[in-house]
C-alpha cells in the first residue's frame, strides 16, 4: 500500500471513530434526564385525532375530531367545546418534568399511576387514522411542590416522573360539551309571547311592556327573567330526541321570542317530576328576497345580512332539531311563568 493510501485509510478510520463517538454521546444525552425537559417532546398536536380520558372509576370520555371540530362520543356525538379539547392537548404538551423517579409495579401503585389514584386519569391519544400516538397516566399530587406523578404507558420503559407544576385534566363529560345552546341579548328582543301573555316594545328603544292582557303593568323582575331566558342559555344534560328518557315527553309551546332582525325562536317545554326539558326551533319571517338592479350598496348590504341570518337559522334547526335539552331548574322555572305571575 502506498504512503498516500495508508494516510487515507487512517483518516477514514479516525472519521468513523469520531462519528460513532458522536452518535453514542447523542444517544446518552437523549436518554439522560434533564430537569425542565418536556414530558411529550415529540407529540404533534396537528396529528391528534381522538382523545380518550378514563378516570379511576372507569368512566370514559372520548373526544372525536373531525373537520368541524370535536364531538363527545359518550354524549351521542354532541358538539364538544373545541377550546376545552385544544386546551387539554396544549396542557399535555406543556408538562415539564422535575424529577425522574423510576419504574416498577410497587412504585407505580404508591404514586397513583397503576392503579390510578382517586383523582388520577389515563389518556390515550390516537392519530386521525386511529392508531395510538401516546398513552399517558397522571397519578397523585406530590406532597411538596404541587407537581403530579406522570408516566407514559406506550413504550418498553414505563418510567415515572414528577412534573414541575400541577397538572389538571378535566374528566367529566360536562367539562367538554358545548353546553351553550343559544345567546340572545335582551336588547335584541322586540316581542315575547307566552301561553296567556304578550310582551312587546312600542317602538325602538322602548321597554318590553304587557300587550296582553291589555291595560295591565308587568313586574320588571319577571320581564327581566323572560327577556334573559335566551341569554347564554345552557343545558344541564342533552338527549337525542328518540332516546327512551325523553321520547314520550309531552312538549307544548312555552315561548315565542321575536328579534329585531325578523328572526326568532320557538321554545317548547315539558316537565317530568322536578326535571324540566326544552326543544328550541329557530324561525325567520322573511319568505323571499328580491334584488333589484338599481339598489344601493346599503340596500344590498342589508339584504346580504338577511340572507346570512336566514342561513344561520337553517343551520341552527338542522342541528338542534335532533336534540332535547334538560335545563337547570333556574332556567326551567322561567318557562312556567303565566300572566298571573307577571302582572303587578
Amino acid at each position: 500500500m502506498s504512503s498516500g493510501n495508508k494516510k487515507l485509510a487512517v483518516l477514514v478510520g479516525v472519521l468513523l471513530a469520531a462519528s460513532a463517538l458522536t452518535y453514542w454521546n447523542g444517544v446518552r444525552r437523549a436518554d439522560r434526564f434533564e430537569r425542565g425537559q418536556k414530558f411529550l417532546p415529540n407529540l404533534n398536536p396537528d396529528e391528534v385525532g381522538n382523545v380518550s380520558i378514563t378516570d379511576a372509576k372507569g368512566a370514559v370520555i372520548t373526544l372525536v375530531r373531525s373537520a368541524d371540530g370535536y364531538t363527545v362520543k359518550e354524549a351521542n356525538g354532541y358538539r364538544a367545546r373545541n377550546d376545552a379539547a385544544n386546551r387539554l392537548i396544549r396542557d399535555l404538551l406543556a408538562i415539564e418534568l422535575e424529577k425522574e423517579l423510576g419504574s416498577g409495579d410497587d412504585f407505580a401503585s404508591e404514586v397513583g399511576i397503576d392503579p390510578l389514584a382517586d383523582d388520577g386519569v389515563a389518556l390515550v391519544l390516537k392519530n386521525q387514522a386511529g392508531a395510538d400516538m401516546v398513552q399517558v397516566r397522571v397519578g397523585k399530587t406530590a406532597e411538596e411542590g404541587g407537581g403530579r406523578f406522570v408516566a407514559r404507558q406506550d413504550g418498553e420503559k414505563r418510567t415515572v416522573f414528577l412534573s414541575r407544576a400541577s397538572v389538571r385534566i378535566d374528566h367529566e363529560v360536562r367539562d367538554y360539551l358545548q353546553r351553550e345552546i343559544v345567546d340572545v341579548a335582551s336588547s335584541d328582543i322586540v316581542r315575547i309571547e307566552g301561553p296567556d301573555f304578550v310582551l312587546a316594545r312600542a317602538g325602538e328603544g322602548s321597554p318590553l311592556e304587557l300587550e296582553t292582557p291589555p291595560g295591565k303593568k308587568a313586574k320588571s323582575s319577571e320581564v327581566s327573567k323572560l327577556s334573559s331566558f335566551l341569554n347564554r342559555l345552557s343545558f344541564e344534560k342533552v338527549f337525542l330526541a328518540d332516546e327512551a328518557d325523553v321520547r314520550d315527553l309531552d312538549f307544548a309551546q312555552a315561548l315565542r321570542v321575536d328579534l329585531d332582525d325578523q328572526s326568532g325562536y320557538l321554545v317548547s317545554y315539558a316537565k317530568l317530576g322536578d326535571r324540566r326539558f326544552t326543544k328550541i326551533t329557530g324561525i325567520f319571517t322573511v319568505d323571499r328576497i328580491e334584488v333589484g338592479l338599481d339598489e344601493s350598496d346599503e340596500e344590498l348590504k342589508d339584504k346580504a345580512g338577511i340572507l346570512k341570518r336566514s342561513d344561520e337559522i337553517n343551520q341552527f334547526n338542522a342541528y338542534h332539531g335532533s336534540w332535547v335539552y334538560e335545563l337547570e331548574s333556574f332556567d326551567g322555572e322561567k318557562l312556567e311563568l303565566l300572566a298571573k305571575d307577571i302582572v303587578e
